[in-house]
């Protein structure tokens, strides 16, 4: 009577280590970047409720100067910088340096108060409906 061994032999580990190697490979890309979407709209949706704030309190105020109450500083990945004049206001959603969207594609993303969307240092050939998903 034959005794068969049970396990797995040497080649086939081999085998399942490169095609999980393979896969990672491949895949590992697309979740970075299916991350960096993520939090593109995070931020810009943060900047679109920051720009509703201010609007907000201009037509309270009939100025964007003094509006800092219920501002975000931004998040983990990107600082708000936040300009405000009696009649205007930009915000600049600057990347983080050492965060995983310091060296994005998109760059930084800016609002006005005329509802105006763009990106700074931004890839060439990007549009901000590329970045801001609208």
């Amino acid at each position: 009577m034959r005794r068969s061994n049970r396990g797995f032999t040497l080649i086939e580990i081999i085998v399942v280590i490169a095609i999980i190697g393979i896969l990672v490979t491949v895949g590992y890309p697309s979740l970075t970047e299916y991350m960096k979407k993520g939090r593109r709209t995070e931020i810009a949706g943060l900047l679109s409720e920051q720009a509703q704030i201010l609007e907000r309190y201009y037509s309270k105020n009939n100025s964007y100067t003094n509006a800092v109450t219920g501002l975000s500083n931004g998040n983990d990945f990107y600082t708000i910088n936040r300009t405000l004049a009696d009649q205007s206001f930009t915000l600049t959603a600057v990347r983080k340096t050492g965060s995983s969207m310091a060296t994005d594609k998109c760059g930084d993303f800016t609002i006005n108060n005329t509802g105006a969307r763009s990106m700074i240092n931004a890839a060439a050939g990007l549009t901000a409906k590329d970045c801001w998903g609208r």
